[in-house]
């Protein structure tokens, strides 16, 4: 499930995540921010997350 709000209607809530959907699931603005649990987060996008670093750690710029 990913949380959203959506700033066109002003609600917010719970849906189904949809890859390609990137619109309110209630009135289909653009408009709006949309959260994914760490679950449906790709594990692609978690690992380079992860070697990303803190702020507090040297970073290997190539």
């Amino acid at each position: 499930m990913a949380r959203f709000r959506c700033g066109a209607c002003g609600r917010s809530g719970e849906c189904e995540h949809e890859g390609e959907s990137h619109g309110c699931p209630l009135c289909g603005s653009p408009d709006v921010v949309s959260a994914l649990a760490t679950e449906e987060v790709p594990d692609e996008v978690l690992a380079v997350l992860n070697s990303l670093g803190s702020d507090g750690e040297e970073r290997d710029e190539d």
